[in-house]
């Protein structure tokens, strides 16, 4: 089915360096309340910042398909302000691909998958650990007095708010560590010549 539902979402990322130490900290403060697997197609239109997600979500029980336009409209105090409308949610990769194509002239630009991990904190405020390929990042979603609460709650100030987003931190990881910048990042990093965007710097 096709939707185009808008929501404003309020959210800091954090980088997590010690995830079993990290995850005790979450659980002291919030209820577990399931894991999923997520992979993420991005599109685009060259030129433009204008992006299309497209995600496949499985939580090991069942299949979840949806196609989003994200907007950045601010940030205030470190946290991200973004409107999410939803173009297509349903069960067919196929059928969200088609409303993806007709929207204009997106293609594909990238991709990548993690492993999320999503607790109901206090006040209303999801927090989720997001496991990737190339790190560990914590998300927590909510009103703004409550983001800033449990972020201290967990051991964060302010300056570590971070507002990169996945393929920014992914690009800087790459050009830090010195290795091939690829277009499907997937655990295990297949290194394929057709799957290389960007070859590393020699040294």
């Amino acid at each position: 089915m096709q939707k185009k539902n808008h929501n404003l979402e309020e959210e800091i990322k954090l980088a997590v360096h010690d995830i079993p130490a990290m995850l005790s900290k979450i659980r002291s403060i919030a209820k577990f309340v399931r894991t999923e697997y997520l992979r993420d197609v991005i599109y685009g239109v060259s030129g433009e910042k204008k992006k299309i997600r497209l995600r496949t979500q499985d939580n090991f029980e069942s299949r979840l398909v949806d196609a989003t336009h994200k907007y950045k409209i601010a940030v205030e105090d470190g946290i991200k302000k973004e409107i999410e409308e939803t173009l297509y949610k349903g069960n067919s990769c196929e059928d969200a691909l088609k409303i993806i194509s007709s929207q204009g002239g997106f293609v594909e630009e990238n991709s990548y998958e993690k492993t999320r991990v999503i607790f109901a904190g206090s006040h209303n405020t999801e927090i989720t650990l997001d496991i990737y390929p190339y790190g560990a990042w914590v998300e927590i979603e909510g009103e703004s007095s409550s983001i800033h609460e449990v972020a201290k709650q967990l051991g964060f100030t302010q300056k570590d708010y971070i507002e990169l987003n996945a393929d920014e931190l992914y690009d800087v990881w790459c050009r830090k560590n010195k290795i091939d910048i690829l277009w499907d990042v997937r655990f295990g990093f297949p290194d394929m010549d057709d799957n290389i965007y960007e070859k590393a710097v020699s040294t």
